[in-house]
């Protein structure tokens, strides 16, 4: 399978140190790319967007580390770990001490006029406090044919949180969409993407997808700890399709391009 031009693009400098998930979903240690992978990406940095949504209350322990990235076709979840972990072995593999703390699982991408309404559910993983899903969390980004290998194509690298190669599009007048607690630790939730353009047949690919992604921003602070990539590995993205159900393209063994 072929992923969209851009994206493949993308992965050729992450291949030899993305991270993977195992056939049970379970992230492996070295999920987290290198400090030079991830600085290739701008699309690791934490957008300053205003209100938006994070942990509600108590449940701190001690984060010294977090990730968000896919684990599941249809599946991004948020994991925090203890401190930034030890290096074993000779090829200076890092251990990492993994928790989920929050898992979102998409069942279908609806265009609803210039819009697109992702519908899905949310799990709270924590064992303390709750969190609050806000619609400036997430963000659709979209191809623009540009090679972000080749600097001639790049006049200025973003500092607002987009991707080099793609156009990023978000919520309009977007507000909370659920707030998560320990009595009510999942619901379902929905967020309309705005001025998405549509898809184009000219731009799918054998398996049916088109290259764009929907996205999870990590928050900038989770229960004390300030998120900085690339220390921190925060794509949290899916591949997409248009349609009343979620698709069945499994997931890309480099999550950092999650359908190939």
């Amino acid at each position: 399978m072929k992923s969209a031009k851009a994206a493949v693009l993308v992965l050729a400098p992450l291949l030899a140190a993305a991270g993977c998930v195992d056939p049970n979903g379970d992230p492996e240690p070295e999920g987290s790319p290198s400090a030079a992978d991830a600085a290739a990406d701008p699309g690791g940095s934490v957008a300053d967007r205003g209100d938006r949504g994070g942990p509600i209350g108590g449940g701190s322990g001690e984060v010294g580390a977090v990730k968000t990235e896919a684990t599941e076709n249809d599946t991004i979840e948020l994991f925090t770990a203890p401190s930034a972990g030890e290096q074993v072995g000779e090829g200076g593999t890092v251990s990492m001490d993994w928790t989920s703390r929050l898992s979102l699982t998409f069942t279908s991408a609806e265009r609803e006029g210039d819009d697109v309404v992702f519908a899905g559910k949310a799990t709270y993983l924590h064992d303390e406090g709750g969190y609050l899903l806000h619609g400036k969390d997430f963000s659709v980004q979209v191809p623009d044919g540009s090679n972000p290998q080749n600097p001639e194509d790049i006049e200025e690298v973003p500092a607002d949180g987009a991707t080099v190669g793609y156009e990023t599009y978000t919520a309009a007048d977007a507000g909370p969409l659920v707030e998560l607690t320990q009595e009510e630790p999942s619901a379902e939730f929905s967020v309309a993407i705005a001025d998405v353009p549509p898809e184009q047949d000219s731009e799918r690919h054998a398996d049916g997808m088109t290259g764009r992604y929907l996205r999870y921003e990590t928050p900038q602070e989770l229960w004390g700890h300030e998120v900085t990539p690339p220390q921190d590995y925060i794509p949290g993205r899916l591949c997409y399709v248009e349609g009343d159900a979620w698709h069945d393209v499994p997931l890309f063994e480099y999550t950092d391009v999650p359908c190939g």
